[in-house]
């Protein structure tokens, strides 16, 4: 049998997040200033014209170049977080060697395809 303590406490958990919720939405909505105008409503409230439609194609090498960064960064973080954890272990550190290895590897593999070159 559940005590009514878990219960209440169960339910605590899940309608305290949405209650506060709701009061923040309720505060926005009464406090925000309402004053929309021309300017507000554009796409830039800098003042500048746009320049150029937004609509034109995106080089592929901006999501090349973003997937690369994300891989290597999380890597490399990984690396620093598991070298902090052998702590003088042998078999540990070749194994963390063996990874550095293989990422030094997969960087030059990169450098040397081209994907870390940017057309001029």
């Amino acid at each position: 049998m559940v005590s009514s303590e878990s219960l209440l406490f169960v339910v605590g958990l899940a309608a305290g997040p949405v209650l506060f919720l709701l009061v923040m939405l309720g505060a926005n909505a009464v406090l925000a200033p309402k004053r929309p105008n021309a300017i507000k409503a554009s796409a830039y409230e800098c003042g500048i014209e746009q320049a150029d439609s937004p609509w034109r194609p995106v080089n592929i090498r901006f999501s090349t170049v973003a997937i690369l960064f994300v891989i290597f960064d999380a890597e490399t973080i990984l690396l620093f977080a598991v070298a902090s954890r052998i702590r003088g272990s042998v078999a540990d550190g070749i194994a963390v060697a063996a990874f550095g290895a293989f990422l030094t590897l997969g960087l030059f593999y990169e450098w040397r395809k081209g994907g870390l070159k940017w057309p001029v």
